[in-house]
């Protein structure tokens, strides 16, 4: 190949949304995903019902959903990275299974590094996914001092998060291909 194909080639290349760099989001990413949805939901039985309110960030949500593919990837990885650090307390009232929970860990730290080949700078976004986290550690986890309750409420929440960040990536594939 000659300079000038192989020049053309890496400005189309550096010009799109996705390279091989993030060929993982096009090609691991749902299916690591579906892994970790499916230990979250084993790890401690049926999700709870519990009718606690628990907040959501439904409008970062629908934001992220309208923002350039490079802030929904920074998004998504920002969120897994906040979900970690949640995981990352005091777990000694939950009676979840612990190889399970720590199998749940480690995909999401897949997830994590793997995104991480396909960011680059801060997202306006993640200002405000932090302190919704933060909010959520403060106001469920520590009021109720780590109780089994509050875990389990996090786990519900947490699901619905990995739920909605599947969907952001899914819905970037099609746009993609």
């Amino acid at each position: 190949m000659d300079a000038r194909k192989f020049l053309y080639l890496f400005i189309v290349c550096s010009a799109q949304d996705f390279c091989d760099g993030c060929y993982w989001i096009q090609h691991g990413f749902r299916r690591v995903s579906g892994e970790s949805l499916s230990l979250l939901s084993e790890m401690g039985g049926d999700i709870t019902d519990s009718r606690v309110d628990v907040p959501f960030p439904k409008t970062l949500y629908t934001s992220i959903h309208k923002a350039q593919v490079d802030d929904k990837v920074r998004f998504v990885h920002a969120s897994i990275d906040q979900i970690i650090k949640l995981f990352d307390e005091n777990l000694d009232a939950v009676t979840w299974n612990r190889l399970k929970l720590e199998h749940f860990l480690i995909v999401l730290d897949r997830q994590s590094r793997e995104l991480q080949k396909c960011v680059s700078s801060a997202s306006k976004y993640e200002k405000r996914l932090n302190r919704y986290f933060k909010k959520l550690k403060k106001n469920i986890l520590k009021q109720r001092k780590y109780d089994a309750h509050s875990w389990e409420l996090i786990r519900k929440v947490v699901l619905r998060h990995l739920q909605r960040l599947d969907l952001i990536i899914a819905a970037m594939k099609t746009s993609v291909n």
